[in-house]
């Protein structure tokens, strides 16, 4: 019997092993379907062969002790989003969870964690095998079983940090609020965060309350993954979103007791030509005598919401400002305000001067505000954003704490490095690009060459006007629209030893954003390029998969980096400039665009030294921004000079066309 027909019939027979073709045969994804169990996993075990190619992670690790599971309400709250950018920081993350979610729907999703297990079935000897000195342990609720963990962790010199998240002493916390845990989280906390400020005056009571030396705690509100909600990205319109005069949409929560619905009936009835649609679980709800406007859409995962937003005119939140809403801080604020939405809510005490956000505490103060002409302000928007991600709340968290790395000398790589963008009528992304690019740079210090392949919208003009006086920026014009011509001119006018091939439609998030790149270049002897984007061949050697269409992009959680993909692409590519040089850089008979960055990925590895692929960059990414893809003249481009790529590389080493998945 072969090996995948046992595995199919073991699955039939007990319904709980899911294997995924990670990097080989020899990687298991265990994952429990049972309907009456929480959705667990770990994925804690490299195999030896796997070891020969692949690069596990060393950063550390962070242990989420967490209220919920990751996929509650679709995996859209504060300890999943944090999970899941401690993960793109280099992290691995150990998600530990006390209650599973109680919608009646479980999303299956990537949860970007080691392991991902309700408290219950952990067991804290084996975990504890996995903890270091200066691992870092988040607490965000004071629940008893997560007790035993806590001096065990602390034993072990973990840093600990106590989230204050929510009113724990209100009704919400009738299974979470334990005072023996909390006295002893309070006790031992490296940090004392709150998301609300009434949350900051509560966490100091008890810590006079339990007669501990006292702790400044640090405000951290809620977030938004601004790569996620994204307002510049084009979306479909969902098929069940309701359309009316004006188009009014909620997600999250709606059985809470903190939820105003005689404030939205009222508002309902009073402006039948509108419609509310609702996401979330409402079938404890009963929604017989609800006006005919509301529209109940169910659950949705958290990616699906952009869209929903987008074609939203309003975004709004009916709290009450109760024993529960004047302690939260509503995560989706943060994400109606990335999305430019104009916002409607209840005067909760931490939200009020947000950006595009009225309140009012009745139904003829919101319809009030719904007839209002005033504009969203996108400028004060975008800057809010800036500082309210969840990137951001994750280094407040790490500098606090003062983790080791994050203050260290990065020796040959300061000041030794020239990022190349491609600019061909791009104004619409170029300038984000770029201006991301300098407000990034004091860690690193790179130079920036901005190569304009023959643009006529008029960037290359308002490139040079805008960076005229700007040392860190060169604008150099290409005599031909080429990507494979044009980054060759840009590494011809490149002063540092290393380059960095960024796309004009990407942006960088924070300023440790290439940290993670330079300690695999200078930890690994084999490397010779690393990028961001990778993917495999098909039998005859064409590019065939990519590695945006893999769970985690291609990467299980525990890993850093994979050298057994096929070919590396230039939206985040980093190699050497003397060995660019030497492998004569692109071919110029791509131009103007198609498999160069393919062709110089295999350039490298035939020199004898290795391609790697790793996620871990700080940028984001707007596909298809630069190319026409999908059109006929870019079929026609992929078809031709994919053929002169095969031919050309069976001649020179075949056995590089050989890399598939």
């Amino acid at each position: 019997m072969s090996k995948l027909k046992k595995i199919r019939d073991y699955q039939k027979l007990h319904g709980t092993v899911k294997t995924i073709n990670w990097l080989g045969n020899n990687v298991k994804y265990r994952m429990q379907k049972l309907k009456s169990k929480p959705i667990e996993y770990d994925y804690l075990s490299i195999s030896e062969e796997e070891k020969n190619y692949v690069i596990p992670k060393n950063k550390g690790n962070i242990f989420i002790f967490a209220s919920v599971a990751f996929y509650d309400i679709g995996g859209g709250q504060r300890s999943a989003q944090l999970a899941k950018i401690y993960n793109k920081l280099g992290y691995q993350v150990f998600y530990i969870f006390a209650f599973d979610s109680s919608e009646t729907k479980k999303f299956k999703m990537d949860i970007p964690c080691v392991l991902h297990k309700h408290i219950k079935n952990v067991n804290l000897e084996k975990l504890m095998a996995y903890v270091n000195e200066d691992d870092i342990a988040i607490f965000e609720a004071p629940y008893k079983l997560f007790k035993d963990y806590i001096k065990p962790l602390k034993d072990k010199k973990v840093k600990i940090v106590y989230e204050n998240i929510d009113n724990w002493e209100s009704h919400l916390g009738n299974q979470v609020f334990d005072p023996d845990t909390l006295k002893l989280i309070l006790e031992n906390a490296d940090l004392l965060t709150a998301t609300a400020l009434p949350l900051i005056d509560q966490l100091n009571v008890y810590l006079n309350r339990f007669e501990i030396k006292p702790k400044k705690p640090l405000y951290l509100p809620n977030a938004v993954d601004d790569e996620l909600f994204n307002p510049h990205k084009e979306y479909d319109k969902p098929t069940d979103l309701m359309k009316g005069t004006k188009t009014l949409l909620y997600y999250g929560t709606l059985w809470g007791n903190w939820f105003d619905w005689d404030l939205l009936i009222n508002l309902a009835n009073s402006n039948p030509d509108i419609t509310i649609n609702l996401i979330g679980d409402a079938s404890s709800l009963d929604k017989s005598q609800m006006p005919n406007n509301i529209y109940f859409l169910g659950l949705k995962k958290q990616i699906d919401l952009p869209a929903y937003l987008a074609h939203s005119d309003f975004a709004i939140l009916p709290f009450k400002v109760d024993a529960v809403g004047k302690y939260v801080s509503p995560l989706k604020v943060f994400e109606y305000i990335s999305m430019y939405k104009k916002i409607i809510a209840t005067p909760l005490p931490d939200i009020i001067g947000y950006p595009n956000l009225e309140t009012g505490n009745t139904y003829k103060e919101w319809q009030k505000i719904l007839n209002s002409k005033k504009k969203v302000n996108e400028t004060n928007s975008s800057l809010f954003i800036k500082e309210n991600n969840w990137y951001e709340r994750c280094f407040n968290i790490l500098e606090h704490l003062k983790v080791k790395g994050l203050k260290k000398c990065l020796n040959k790589f300061y000041d030794n490095i020239s990022i190349i963008v491609l600019n061909h009528n791009n104004e619409k992304v170029i300038f984000h690009c770029v201006d991301t690019l300098l407000e990034n740079r004091e860690r690193y210090n790179y130079e920036i060459i901005v190569v304009d392949n023959q643009s006529t919208d008029g960037s290359l003009e308002k490139l040079q006007k805008t960076y005229k006086n700007n040392k860190i920026v060169k604008i150099v014009s290409n005599n031909k629209n080429g990507c494979s011509s044009g980054r060759n001119l840009g590494v011809e006018k490149a002063t540092k030893d290393y380059i960095f091939f960024l796309d004009s439609d990407q942006w960088i998030f924070h300023k440790y954003w290439l940290d993670v790149y330079l300690d695999i270049f200078a930890s690994t002897k084999d490397i010779g390029a690393l990028a961001w984007g990778a993917g495999w061949f098909n039998d005859y050697g064409l590019s065939y998969r990519f590695v945006d269409n893999y769970p985690y992009r291609s990467m299980p959680p525990q890993l850093l980096a994979r050298k057994d993909i096929g070919y590396l692409a230039t939206c985040g590519f980093m190699m050497k400039k003397k060995l660019f040089n030497e492998v004569k850089g692109f071919d110029e008979a791509y131009d103007p665009t198609c498999y160069e960055d393919t062709d110089l990925a295999l350039k490298v590895r035939n020199s004898g030294l290795e391609i790697y692929y790793s996620p871990y960059l700080g940028v984001g990414h707007i596909p298809h921004q630069t190319t026409k893809a999908g059109s006929n003249k870019h079929d026609e481009l992929i078809l031709e000079k994919g053929n002169y790529f095969v031919h050309k590389w069976k001649e020179i080493n075949p056995d590089l066309l050989k890399y598939k998945k």
